[in-house]
Parts: structure tokens; C-alpha cells; sequence
């Protein structure tokens, strides 16, 4: 087995506090904001900041990382995210919270796009896979430990002091950035300088297009549950704990999966496993409607964690390896604008839906969406395969996805 490079392990472990706050951070502020009386549709919009100035900076903190290399994005991100944490510490109100959500979505973006881009450097076309399941299993972990520290923060704190417990997790990972930078690998500069590049070249080509649109479809799914799932439980008369240990349970299913995540791709491929983990998440909602306690919710939890834990990683590496050289960190920057997209979209739009018509209908919505997505995907996906069979067989032909990468 190979070693993980040191770097690499810090960045995961870096990444796993960072995300704590930051994950814990989603779970509290849709409960803090229903505390306070907000409703379905601003809870959905109060989840929606958390997306919307990052899907306007993300291509553009891609292409800086690519220029500047990647301690500077990694500074900036966990001072944003600590601050923004502490907003709502300092003014317990809607304001604050709202306040708190921009903030925190802008700093992890940027904390995210410099992470992954890392991971990719640091490996190599064999062990990248791997690598970035192991990014996504760090990411997984936090995001398990993040929400039950939110709802036990809650329970025994009260929801203004559970942010500043929060905020111990993304101060370890700034000090360690910050204060001690000589583990942050130096980025190879974007190639070309004079030519002024758009992120649409990078669109156009198929593959990555198909890997953008999948990687969305798995966003939205992912926050939908984010958002649904406290305000849904809660309306059940769950506790804050209960929730918390239910999104744990979400979070250890992406754990879990991830583990043989790259095994699967090798011997299934990447587009049939990204196919499969869209109709997963997409079965776990169509049961979403059965559920009437916390034993049915976890249970569905673990099913929707298990489609959208499997997908990310995959999606991190096909984007890194098809990107052209020079633009892998533009590349994931517009993987993560066509997520914070969904994530301005969704929680606004069901969340209106619930509001008028009522959970089942976000539910059956948000299924169907998830089925023919992965039904186009699979369609596309099997078009392209067609497509490249006869210059598989002509020896001098280049392999999938040769010319991109």
C-alpha cells in the first residue's frame, strides 16, 4: 500500500476540523432560525446564503489558486469561516445568523477549492482516486461529528454559545495554516499568461460537462437533506440531539462508502457508479414520505449518504484529471459554483414548495428530479462509450478522455 504523503494527512485533518464548524454551522442555523421563528421559505433562504456569493467567486478563486498558489485561499477561508461563526455569538438574531451563513459560505468555498486542489497535487494518476476518497472520508467524519456537536451544544447550551463551540474546530485549522505554512506544497503557476482563457473552454469539453452536471445533481440532493431534514424532524417532534444524531448517521454513510468507493470505480467505472449514486439518493427520497420517527429517518439517512457519499469523490477526480494542465484548480471552482447554484436554487424553491404544499410534495420532487438525472446521465455516459469503442480497438488512437487531461 502506498504511503500518504505527510502534507496530505494534515490537509485532511486540517480540512476535517475546518468542515466541523462549518457542517455543524448548517445544522444550527436552520434551528437556531426556526428558534426564532422564521418559516420553511426563510430557513430556505437563510441555507441559500450560504451559496450565493460562492457561485459568483468560485471559478474566479479556481483561476487565483491556479495563479497564486494555495496557502492564501486556505488563510482566508478559516479566518471567514471563525468570523462568521462568531457573528451570531455576538448578535443572537435572524440578522446575525444570515449574516453568519454569507460568510461561512464564502470562506469554506474558498477553503474547499484550495483543498481539493491539493489533494490533487499531491498524488499521483494512480493513487489520486484514492487520495481524494480519502479528502471526501475526512470530510465525511466532520460532517458526522459536526452536527451531533451542534444538537448535544444545543441541548445543554442553548444555541448562542453552541456557535462559539463551533468555532474552536476552524481556529486549530487556522493556526496550522497560518502559523505554520511550511507543510503547504508550492502550486505549478497556470501555464499561460498571456492568453486570457475563459472557464466556458472548459465546459465545452464533453466529459467534464457531463461530470459538472452529475456533480450537481449529487449537490442538490446533499443539500436538500442539509436543509429538509432539521425542519422536517423537528415538525415530527424530534429533539435537537435526535436531529443531530440522524444527520450523523447521514454522515456515516458517506463515511462508509468511501471506503470502497475507488475499488467500485475500477471495477465498475467511474459513470456507472455515478449513475448508480444518483438512483440511490433518488430511492432514499422516494421513501422520504414513510418515515414517521427517528429510527425510519436514520435509515433513510443512511441511504441518501450512501448515493451522495459515493459520487463526490469521483467527481473530484475525473474533474482533476480532465481538466486541462494549469486549470485543475478552475476546473473544481466550477464544480463548486454549479453546487453553490443548486444551493441557492434548492433550498429557496422547496422550500417555497413546502411552505404551499407540504413535505410529501418536496419529497416526490425532489425523487423524481433525482431519477431522470440519473437517467440522462446514464443515457449520455453510454453514448460516449459507443462513441469511443472503435478508436479503443485502433492502437493508435488515444484513450478516453486523452487530449484533456
Amino acid at each position: 500500500m502506498t504511503a500518504v504523503p505527510r502534507p496530505l494527512l494534515l490537509i485532511i485533518t486540517m480540512s476535517l476540523a475546518t468542515h466541523i464548524g462549518f457542517g455543524g454551522s448548517r445544522v444550527l442555523a436552520s434551528l437556531f432560525a426556526l428558534h426564532l421563528g422564521a418559516s420553511a421559505l426563510l430557513i430556505g433562504i437563510v441555507v441559500a446564503l450560504y451559496a450565493l456569493l460562492p457561485l459568483f467567486l468560485a471559478v474566479r478563486a479556481g483561476q487565483l489558486i491556479d495563479r497564486v498558489g494555495l496557502r492564501a485561499p486556505l488563510v482566508f477561508g478559516g479566518i471567514m469561516i471563525v468570523a462568521g461563526l462568531l457573528v451570531p455569538f455576538a448578535f443572537p438574531n435572524l440578522v446575525a445568523v444570515c449574516v453568519s451563513a454569507t460568510m461561512l459560505g464564502v470562506g469554506f468555498m474558498a477553503w474547499q477549492v484550495a483543498a481539493q486542489t491539493m489533494t490533487g497535487t499531491l498524488s499521483t494518476s494512480e493513487t489520486r482516486a484514492g487520495n481524494f476518497a480519502l479528502l471526501g472520508m475526512g470530510f465525511s467524519a466532520s460532517g458526522l461529528i459536526g452536527p451531533v456537536i451542534a444538537g448535544v451544544s444545543i441541548d445543554l447550551l442553548g444555541y448562542r454559545i453552541a456557535y462559539a463551540v463551533l468555532a474552536v474546530f476552524p481556529l486549530v485549522a487556522l493556526v496550522a495554516v497560518w502559523g505554520f505554512p511550511r507543510w503547504i506544497p508550492r502550486r505549478r503557476l497556470a501555464e499561460s499568461r498571456g492568453e486570457r482563457r475563459s472557464s466556458g473552454d472548459l465546459w465545452r469539453i464533453p466529459a467534464l460537462r457531463d461530470i459538472f452536471i452529475a456533480g450537481g445533481i449529487l449537490a442538490t440532493a446533499w443539500d436538500l437533506f442539509n436543509f429538509l431534514l432539521p425542519v422536517y424532524a423537528r415538525s415530527l417532534g424530534l429533539s435537537a440531539s435526535a436531529i443531530g444524531v440522524i444527520m450523523a448517521v447521514f454522515a456515516a454513510a458517506t463515511f462508509v462508502v468511501r471506503i470502497v468507493t475507488a475499488q467500485l470505480a475500477r471495477r465498475h467505472g467511474e459513470p456507472a457508479v455515478l449513475v448508480g449514486a444518483i438512483f440511490c439518493a433518488a430511492a432514499g427520497y422516494a421513501a422520504f414520505p414513510l418515515a414517521n420517527g427517528a429510527v425510519a429517518l436514520a435509515a433513510i439517512s443512511f441511504v441518501i449518504g450512501l448515493g451522495c457519499g459515493c459520487g463526490q469523490p469521483i467527481t473530484m477526480t475525473l474533474i482533476y484529471n480532465l481538466s486541462p494542465k494549469g486549470r485543475a484548480a478552475e476546473g473544481t471552482g466550477i464544480r463548486v459554483m454549479i453546487n453553490q447554484l443548486t444551493h441557492v436554487v434548492i433550498p429557496i424553491t422547496f422550500g417555497a414548495m413546502a411552505s404551499a404544499a407540504g413535505y410529501v410534495a418536496v419529497f416526490a420532487g425532489c425523487a423524481a428530479m433525482l431519477f431522470g438525472g440519473g437517467e440522462f446521465f446514464r443515457r449520455s455516459a453510454a453514448r460516449r462509450a459507443r462513441a469511443r469503442a472503435p478508436q479503443d480497438r485502433d492502437p493508435g488512437s488515444p484513450g478516453p478522455g486523452g487530449g484533456t487531461g
